[in-house]
């Protein structure tokens, strides 16, 4: 069943419901009103005809009859026995007792019967039938059916023309996000110059294709780049290769070639390595594994890591870490630490120095209030929060925009490197639902920092 079957129904049994209440609501008042009515006029003529016994005898009794058309009145004794009647009055009906309405069926017809006390403990009882009443209200019933089904068709045609014209949009969406394909997913969904439900799921829609574009792109990038970078080595060493295989080669040749072809080699393999690392540090990649650690291990393991080059390049590392131990994934969490540490080495002037911080924040601050706040960390008891500040020639703006994707390197970037280095960090902050950026650092220099939430963050004593 459609969406707009199911709205059509949906109001027009709400309209059907309404006029059903309220018809039953108003037969109801109808008859009740009537009844009210007839029960007083029967309680004025029985009242009328007990004072006109007491001043006149019977003959009030008669002569009131033509004054209240349709009602008949009975006068009995004390012990119930039949004095008077007026003509068509029933005969062998059960007569109420003196102040009573009561209402008796005789033969298929319904009476409201009132009685009074007459003068020598007479019983004066008024009476009329109900099916005038009944009548009555059979006419309201049928009347109020016809226009109830009327207005229930009615109700029909409008609540499918409003579910149509309310959906009509919809269709609208549907049509043109069954046309968009992936060659042509530059094209966006019509959106709605007000700001309604349909106006922000077009919105919500557009979004959506611009992330997939991105990502889509991103994916041909990824593989173009990968592809070049594959192709120079792979190039080099077919041709170093077919220079080992001529046989005019004489030795010096020969072992030049194998030398480059070696150096062609071991950089595909750190290809590859770098290409696995950006592959199992994604959220994707391999799940958490969460291990108890303190921040100054961490610290020291990576700094250790990373003494051969900074002594290469002259660059002093001065580290800072509490010794609070924290629950993380260690092998993400030195990677991109490592991996952030040798980019800062890397761009940093020789003989500089590069600052690595790190510390476990419970209030949700951190060691520098510009960094984002993460909630998860907060709520797991704290937030491991990490800066390496160099003083190298920092970030222009069109490059910190895509500083964390595969392949992307700066203006100023030397060595072999691939441009997954930091791509690898941010995937493994944000396998951790943490939080990283870049930014220019007072004085020169880039700031890069790091936010993952710690687990159970607690003290733990110093080496």
């Amino acid at each position: 069943m459609t969406i707009r079957t199911r709205l059509t129904l949906s109001y027009a049994g709400a309209i059907g419901a309404t006029l059903a209440l309220a018809g039953v609501a108003v037969w109801w008042q109808l008859g009740a009103m009537l009844r009210a009515s007839l029960d007083q006029t029967l309680q004025t003529r029985a009242a009328d005809v007990a004072t006109s016994l007491e001043n006149a005898g019977q003959v009030g009794l008669q002569q009131s009859n033509a004054t209240a058309p349709g009602v008949f009145t009975v006068i009995v004794d004390g012990t119930g026995h039949l004095v008077d009647a007026t003509a068509g009055a029933p005969v062998g009906l059960p007569m109420p007792a003196a102040g009573a309405a009561r209402e008796v069926r005789q033969s298929g017809v319904t009476y409201l019967l009132r009685a009074v006390n007459a003068p020598d403990g007479d019983v004066v009882v008024a009476g009329s039938s109900l099916v005038p009443i009944e009548r009555a209200q059979a006419s309201l019933a049928l009347v109020l059916l016809v226009v109830g089904l009327g207005a229930g068709l009615l109700s029909l045609l409008g609540g499918w023309w409003l579910a149509g014209r309310a959906l009509r949009p919809v269709a609208a969406l549907t049509l043109e996000a069954a046309a968009i394909g992936a060659a042509d997913l530059d094209r966006r969904l019509p959106e709605t110059a007000t700001n309604d439900e349909l106006g922000r799921l077009a919105h919500t829609l557009n979004g959506m294709l611009d992330r997939l574009e991105r990502g889509l792109r991103q994916q041909r990038t990824f593989v173009a780049a990968a592809s070049h970078d594959l192709r120079s080595p792979l190039a080099a060493l077919q041709a170093e290769l077919e220079l080992a295989d001529r046989s005019d080669a004489d030795a010096t040749e020969l072992r030049s070639a194998i030398v480059a072809a070696h150096a062609d080699t071991v950089r595909l393999g750190d290809f590859a390595t770098a290409l696995l690392e950006l592959s199992t540090a994604e959220t994707d990649g391999r799940a958490l594994v969460r291990r108890p650690v303190r921040v100054g291990e961490l610290v020291e393991s990576v700094v250790a890591r990373t003494a051969a080059i900074a002594r290469q390049r002259r660059v002093a590392v001065v580290q800072r870490a509490c010794e609070r131990e924290v629950e993380v994934d260690r092998v993400r969490v030195e990677q991109a630490i490592s991996n952030l540490l040798t980019n800062a080495i890397l761009y940093s002037p020789l003989g500089s120095q590069v600052d690595l911080l790190a510390d476990v924040d419970d209030a949700g601050a951190g060691l520098s209030p510009a960094g984002p706040r993460d909630e998860a960390g907060r709520a797991h008891g704290g937030v491991l929060v990490v800066e390496i500040l160099d003083r190298g020639p920092g970030l222009p703006d069109a490059v910190r925009e895509h500083l964390f994707e595969p392949f992307q390197r700066g203006p100023n970037a030397t060595g072999p490197g691939f441009g997954l280095g930091l791509a690898t960090a941010a995937a493994g902050v944000r396998a951790h639902r943490g939080t990283i950026g870049a930014e220019p650092r007072d004085g020169g220099g880039t700031r890069f920092w790091f936010r993952v939430p710690a687990g159970t963050a607690r003290k733990s004593p110093a080496t």
